[in-house]
C-alpha cells in the first residue's frame, strides 16, 4: 500500500502542472476578453483607418497563448489517467504475485486482499484526479473572489438617514480633492441656487467633472464639504438624493431596442404618458411622433438608425422621465454640430426655472444660455461674466 501511495506522489507533478496551466489560462482569458470589448468598441475607427486587421492579429496572439495553455491541461489531465491506471493495475499484479508465489498465502486470504486493495487504489485514484479538476479549476474562483474583496473594499456607504430636498442651494463650501498626492481641486467654494442654470466651464483636466462626482456623491472631498439645502451630504440618504438627479453623460449609449426601453430603461413604474412627457420636455416628440412605430421604434445598435442630435435628445428625455430636480449634463453637446447643438440650448433654456440645470461644458452655446458661469483652472474657480462671444468657444477642452 505504500508503495501505492508512493506513485499517487509521484504522479502529483501532473496536478501541479494542471493547476499552473489553470492559472495561466484564467490570466489570458480575463485578457483576452478585456482585449475583445475594447477592440469592438473600437473597430469602427480601426476601419474607418483601414487598420481593422490590427485587432484580428491583437487577439490572435492572445488567443493562441489561451489554447497552449489549454493544451496543458488537456495533456496533464490526460497523462494523469493514463499513467496511473497502468501503474496501480502492474501493483495489484504484483502484489498478487508476491503473496501467492513468495508468501504462499491462501487463495480465498489472497483474492480478499487484492480486492480491497484494488477498491482503495481505485478510490485513491479517482480522489488525485478530482483534486486535479480542482486544481485547474481554483484559479478562476480565486480570481472571482479577489475581486469580490476588492469591490467590498471599496463598498460606498449608503449615507445618513435624512430625505434630500432641492429648495435653495447646493453649496460647495471650501473643498478640495486629488488623486494621490495631486490636488485637482483647491479650496474650491460655490453654490449653485435652486431652480437655476449653471455652467462651469475649464480646459480638459481641470476638475469639472471630479467636481459634479462630489455633487452627485460618487467622490468625497479630501477637505471642506458638500451641502445640499445646507445639510451635508454625507447626512443625507444617498440613494434618495442620486433619485432627485437626471444625468446626461458626454457619451450617449443608447441600447439596441425601441425609444420607450431607451428612456424607461425598462423601469415598470414608468408609463407611455411618462415618456411622451420626458420627449417633449427634451424637444424630441417632434421628431419620434413622425417615426412609422412612434416611440416603439427600434434605434439601432448604440442608436445607429438616428442622428447624433436625435440620439442625445432621447438621453435628455431619459433623464427628466423620472422628473428631477437636478439636471446634470456633462460636455453632453460636444460632439455635435453648432446648429443642432443651439437647438438642444434652446430646449434646456426652456427648463430653466423648473428644476436646477448644471452644464459642464468648454462651447460658448450652454454658457450663453446659463444665469452663472464659473471657470475652473488650475484647481481654482471663478464666477465669470455671461456676456461671452457666440461663436467663441470658451475654454479649449
Amino acid at each position: 500500500m505504500s508503495v501505492a501511495f508512493v506513485i499517487l506522489i509521484m504522479l502529483y507533478s501532473l496536478v501541479i502542472k494542471s493547476k499552473r496551466a489553470g492559472k495561466k489560462q484564467t490570466k489570458l482569458l480575463q485578457s483576452l476578453l478585456a482585449k475583445l470589448s475594447d477592440s469592438l468598441n473600437s473597430l469602427k475607427a480601426y476601419k474607418a483607418m483601414g487598420r481593422e486587421n490590427l485587432a484580428e492579429e491583437l487577439l490572435s496572439t492572445n488567443t493562441m497563448q489561451l489554447q497552449r495553455a489549454l493544451r496543458r491541461q488537456v495533456f496533464s489531465k490526460a497523462a494523469l489517467r493514463g499513467i496511473q491506471e497502468p501503474l496501480l493495475t502492474l501493483l495489484i499484479i504484483i502484489g498478487l504475485y508476491v503473496m501467492l508465489v513468495n508468501l504462499k498465502m491462501d487463495l480465498p486470504k489472497v483474492m480478499m486482499l487484492i480486492f480491497l486493495m484494488t477498491r482503495m487504489l481505485s478510490e485513491a485514484g479517482k480522489v488525485q484526479r478530482k483534486y486535479q479538476d480542482v486544481a485547474i479549476c481554483e484559479s478562476a474562483y480565486w480570481s472571482l473572489q479577489d475581486k469580490i474583496n476588492a469591490a467590498q473594499k471599496y463598498k460606498e456607504p449608503p449615507g445618513g438617514g435624512r430625505k434630500a430636498t432641492l429648495e435653495k442651494a447646493i453649496t460647495i463650501d471650501q473643498v478640495d480633492f486629488g488623486y494621490g498626492e495631486h490636488l485637482v481641486l483647491k479650496n474650491v467654494s460655490l453654490e449653485i441656487p435652486s431652480r437655476t442654470f449653471t455652467s462651469i466651464i475649464g480646459p480638459s483636466g481641470a476638475g469639472k467633472t471630479t467636481l459634479v462626482d462630489l455633487i452627485t456623491g460618487l467622490f468625497h472631498p479630501v477637505k471642506g464639504s458638500v451641502m445640499i439645502d445646507g445639510i451635508p451630504l454625507p447626512e443625507l440618504e444617498l440613494r434618495n438624493w442620486r433619485r432627485m438627479i437626471g444625468y446626461v453623460p458626454q457619451d450617449t449609449i443608447l441600447l439596441h431596442d425601441s425609444i420607450f426601453i431607451n428612456v424607461t430603461l425598462g423601469e415598470p413604474s414608468l408609463t407611455v404618458d411618462d415618456v411622451e412627457y420626458a420627449l417633449k420636455a427634451a424637444g424630441a416628440w417632434t421628431f419620434v411622433s413622425q417615426m412609422d412605430d412612434g416611440i416603439h421604434t427600434v434605434v439601432g445598435e448604440r442608436g445607429a438608425k438616428i442622428s447624433g442630435g436625435q440620439r442625445q435628445r432621447i438621453a435628455i428625455a431619459r433623464a427628466l422621465i423620472h422628473r428631477p430636480q437636478l439636471l446634470i449634463l456633462d460636455e453632453a453637446t460636444s460632439a455635435l454640430d453648432p446648429s443642432t447643438e443651439a437647438e438642444i440650448c434652446q430646449t434646456l433654456k426652456g427648463l430653466r426655472g423648473q428644476l436646477t440645470i448644471l452644464a459642464i461644458s468648454h462651447q460658448a452655446a450652454l454658457v450663453e444660455v446659463a444665469d452663472r458661469v464659473f471657470q475652473i483652472s488650475d484647481g481654482d474657480i471663478t464666477l465669470m461674466p455671461v456676456n461671452i462671444d457666440k461663436d467663441q468657444s470658451v475654454a479649449s477642452k
